[in-house]
């Protein structure tokens, strides 16, 4: 007689078959795909009672020489207005279903229209996310999507009077790279101070081998060694390097068309139409329906407020 043996209760997938062994399943879903979003986590949200929105931001007259004889009588000078940003709200929405079966049948997880409620909500904010930063601007019209401005397109080019967003052809990212477009904030005399970069994978790893002027000691009886930068401190000011799936990034590391964005917060916010909200729709056949809209845009006061540039090769393996 053949001893028994609880493998002979299994298939070869390893999923139970015949005999008596219980499965086990546990109640939580793991959902893989990363819910970071660190630019909406940072900026601030006001709200805003308009599809379209508008903010002021104005300029000095640039540094001169000024000395006036004793006596002289008084000018009239050109004065300016200021300038009106315009932003457009974007509408953001997702649509679910579940069947009647789905809701009757027992499950070890929570109630299904509320699971695919919850997932579906985690998918439109972030799509809301990759909006804030590669949003490109849309009126929109019947057939066409309004659209928000969303952080690349928002800086000003290098190309325009105090531009301080550089488009790249392969330039190889470099420590003294990134301080040259740091320095540009400066040399325009703005009164931006960029404490956050957002990266992609490459470029992340790029800063973090950054070979600084500083001795690295590694206690060899920790047999630890730390290769990560999430702060750099320059001549202008201190830098928050967080990484964001979001920003472009090239096929491989050694091609071009990796993208770092800087940004002064004191000089974003996310305009709120409508927060995220979810309705339960009326039932349709033998299924519950559910919709989420949000409406929003980012809002800056100025398009010199952030900076950076595009078209970098990464520089890893520097050692």
């Amino acid at each position: 007689m053949a001893t028994l043996t609880t493998w002979d209760e299994f298939t070869s997938g390893g999923k139970p078959q015949d005999g008596t062994i219980r499965e086990l399943v546990l109640a939580e879903v793991i959902n893989l795909t990363s819910r970071r979003r660190p630019l909406m986590s940072i900026l601030r949200s006001r709200p805003v009672s308009n599809t379209y929105v508008e903010d002021l931001s104005d300029t000095l007259a640039s540094r001169a020489d000024n000395a006036t004889l004793e006596g002289a009588a008084a000018t009239d000078p050109a004065l300016t207005q200021p300038t009106r940003n315009f932003f457009h709200v974007q509408s953001f929405a997702k649509w679910g279903y579940v069947s009647d079966e789905q809701r009757l049948v027992g499950h070890y997880n929570e109630d299904p229209f509320v699971y695919q409620t919850r997932k579906r909500l985690t998918e439109l904010l972030n799509d809301m996310e990759h909006a804030m930063h590669q949003g490109t601007a849309a009126t929109g019209a019947t057939s066409a999507a309004r659209r928000l401005e969303g952080l690349i397109a928002s800086f000003r080019a290098a190309s325009s009077s105090g531009g301080t967003y550089t488009s790249s052809s392969g330039t190889t990212f470099t420590e003294e790279v990134l301080i040259d477009l740091l320095q540009v904030f400066k040399d325009n005399s703005l009164e931006v101070n960029p404490s956050i970069a957002f990266v992609n994978t490459f470029l992340k790893r790029t800063i973090s081998e950054f070979s600084t002027r500083v001795t690295r000691n590694v206690d060899a009886s920790m047999k630890q060694q730390t290769l990560v930068v999430e702060r750099h401190e320059s001549d202008f000011g201190a830098l928050d390097v967080v990484y964001s799936e979001d920003q472009p990034k090239a096929a491989t590391k050694s091609a071009q068309g990796n993208t770092i964005s800087f940004i002064d917060p004191e000089f974003y916010s996310i305009g709120v139409l409508r927060s995220p909200t979810v309705e339960a729709l009326p039932r349709d056949g033998f299924r519950h329906r559910f919709q989420i809209n949000a409406q929003a845009t980012l809002i800056y006061r100025a398009d010199q407020g952030g900076g950076g540039g595009t078209g970098f090769v990464s520089y890893i393996n520097q050692s």
